[in-house]
This record gives C-alpha cells, sequence and structure tokens, in this order.
C-alpha cells in the first residue's frame, strides 16, 4: 500500500532498490526502542514494511503544534528538538531527542492536534508510521498489535506518573512560595 502524505516527501521504503539493507537498518534502529520492546525480528520487519522515511534539513519542522496527529516518528540519524509556545506567545524547549528516539507515538492513537512543534537542529533522517497502515497491520495481525499497544500503553502510564510527580514537587514549591510570601506580608504588616 502506497500512501502519500501531506508534503509529499515521504517515501515508502517498499519501492527502493536497496528495501533489504533499509528494512534492516530500520529493524536495528527498532530493537532498541521501548515501543517495540519484545518483538520478533519478523514483527519488526513488518513495521519497517510500513513505514516511510525523510530527510529533514537543519531547521526544518517536522510537525507543528496544533497541526492533526498523523502517526509517530523514530530518528535514524539527527537531532531534532521539541518546542512549545507558551502563554505570552514565547517558545520553549522541552526536549532535545537524538538518534533512535521516538516522538509523536499518541498519534497512532488518535488524531488530536499536536501539542508541541519538532523541528530538525542538524539533518535528520526520521522514519515515519502512519496510522493507515498501522490499522491495516492491527487487522492482519492482532497479535502483533496487542503487544505494541500494551507497550505504548506502559510507557504512557510511565509518562504519566512521572508528569504526575513533578505536578506535585511544583504545586508544593507553590504553596510554599505562597506562605512565605504571607509571611512576609504579615511581617511587613506587623512592623507599620
Amino acid at each position: 500500500m502506497e500512501t502519500e502524505y501531506y508534503d509529499g516527501i515521504w517515501d515508502s521504503i517498499v519501492g527502493q532498490t536497496d528495501r533489504k539493507q533499509v528494512e534492516r537498518d530500520i529493524v536495528d534502529v527498532l530493537k532498541r526502542i521501548q515501543i517495540f520492546d519484545g518483538l520478533s525480528n519478523r514483527e519488526l520487519r513488518n513495521f519497517a514494511r510500513i513505514s516511510y522515511q525523510r530527510i529533514y534539513a537543519e531547521n526544518e519542522t517536522i510537525v507543528i503544534e496544533g497541526q492533526d496527529s498523523a502517526g509517530m516518528y523514530v530518528i535514524l540519524d539527527g537531532t531534532v528538538k521539541v518546542t512549545r509556545k507558551v502563554e505570552d506567545g514565547t517558545t520553549i524547549t522541552l526536549k532535545t531527542l537524538e538518534n533512535g528516539t521516538f516522538f509523536g507515538d499518541v498519534g497512532l492513537l488518535d488524531n488530536a492536534p499536536r501539542t508541541a512543534t519538532v523541528t530538525a537542529i542538524r539533518s535528520s533522517r526520521i522514519i515515519g508510521f502512519f496510522r493507515p497502515e498501522l490499522l491495516t497491520l492491527i487487522e492482519s495481525d492482532p497479535k502483533l498489535a496487542s503487544k505494541v499497544i500494551f507497550v505504548l500503553a506502559k510507557v504512557l502510564a510511565s509518562r504519566l506518573r512521572f508528569t504526575n510527580q513533578e505536578l506535585q514537587k511544583a504545586q508544593f514549591e507553590n504553596d510554599r512560595l505562597r506562605n512565605l510570601t504571607q509571611k512576609t506580608d504579615k511581617q511587613s504588616g506587623d512592623q507599620n
């Protein structure tokens, strides 16, 4: 199945003359990625076959905050930054990702708007897995799909736990600063 995506620049690995080598390269990277943990070489090859690859130039945007999600991405070679606009309009860098890491994985599950922008810091070779091909793979191999979705759920649960811990720390710090401010205000009022 060949799918043309919005920018028309993604290349299916299926039609490439060196497809077997590209497939092996992709499988080697997928073996090191948490979301594909525990999959056999055959199962990894199935994922490699539904992947698309593209090279992004330095400072080229890969996904845009607010854009509908289409799938997930794996960095084969390169470095990207994840940024987000905050209320005052400034852009903050949330994270830098390098070879063998992935982003946009929630995009495999829904098409909700992206929560951040991802931009190549240097020339980066990226592979993408897009929802239509994933759904076809799920229909043809439900056991494989359940393995990947289970691991994805574990990854998301881990991120949620981390976010909850960070939120608790921020709440504690907020409460501490509020108490300190109230104490300082009370002392200032007592001196007047």
